[in-house]
């Protein structure tokens, strides 16, 4: 069953799967529209209406408003954006948002101080269920629903093409950003939210891993010696640059430890019921 886009954004908003809007600005000669597309802290970015390539996005600030709770208001998010533009800092974008609703938005053209208000627009059309990220230059497409497409778009015109595991259709598909091998450089993961018998975690079902070298995300391949075919309530322990994760084995949930080799391979160190 498809649904509308704004319910869409209403579900992710605060916890924040992914969210991507659009929005027009207030009080200009011209409309300005964009394309507003972020991850809590990373991944963000602006589409410009007419352009041909997104503009990446630096979090700058993050302010938390939980002054209302106890009388069941809920919390504020505003958000604080530095635009990066051909890598230099050009403007600052801003947002607050709470449940199904966003305000506040706002850009600061850096050059002339120029202040630029904005509104939301309220598409009827219904969710196809795409989504997308940005990260090292690279345009990132997937499906949070319906679809298991996943897009690699890079900034030298190539794109690369694959398919995702497939997800029940009552789940929604999340992206993930972290170090997962321990570089200092970010990758992603896709993962699906799953109950554990104690709580709802995340249950990686990929993780990719960004190739400095080459400038590509490659998927990073599985441990051989183990009966994981997923990474659930994936934990990353960074002084000792290993990854422990759980898998649901017949009726048994297992633990795993792993750790990269010399070559970048993955592999499981420790196992524990």
């Amino acid at each position: 069953m498809k649904i509308n886009l704004i319910i869409y954004i209403a579900l992710l908003l605060p916890t924040l799967t992914f969210a991507q809007m659009k929005f027009k600005s207030v009080g200009t000669p011209k409309p300005i529209e964009f394309t507003f597309g972020f991850q809590h802290q990373k991944g963000a970015f602006v589409w410009y209406k007419g352009k041909n390539v997104p503009i990446p996005l630096k979090l700058k600030a993050l302010d938390i408003d939980s002054t209302e709770r106890e009388s069941g208001q809920p919390d504020f998010y505003s958000y604080k954006y530095t635009e990066m533009y051909n890598g230099k800092a050009t403007g600052e974008y801003g947002i607050t948002e709470w449940p199904r609703n966003v305000a506040d938005i706002y850009y600061i053209r850096y050059k002339d101080g120029k202040k630029f208000k904005f509104e939301l627009i309220d598409e009827k059309e219904t969710y196809d269920g795409k989504d997308m990220a940005l990260l090292h230059g690279v345009q990132i497409h997937y499906y949070v629903f319906y679809e298991d497409n996943l897009a690699f778009v890079y900034a030298d015109g190539s794109k690369t093409k694959q398919l995702l595991s497939t997800i029940n259709k009552d789940d929604a598909r999340h992206i993930n950003i972290e170090d997962y091998n321990f570089d200092g450089i970010n990758d992603i993961s896709f993962s699906t939210s799953i109950y554990n018998g104690v709580e709802v975690v995340e249950d990686i079902k990929e993780i990719f891993i960004y190739n400095t070298a080459t400038k590509k995300f490659n998927k990073l391949q599985k441990a051989t010696s183990t009966k994981g075919v997923s990474f659930g309530d994936l934990k990353l322990n960074k002084p000792h640059k290993q990854i422990v994760a759980k898998c649901k084995v017949g009726n048994k949930w297992l633990t795993y430890t792993y750790k990269f080799d010399e070559l970048g391979k993955l592999i499981a160190v420790k196992q524990a019921d």
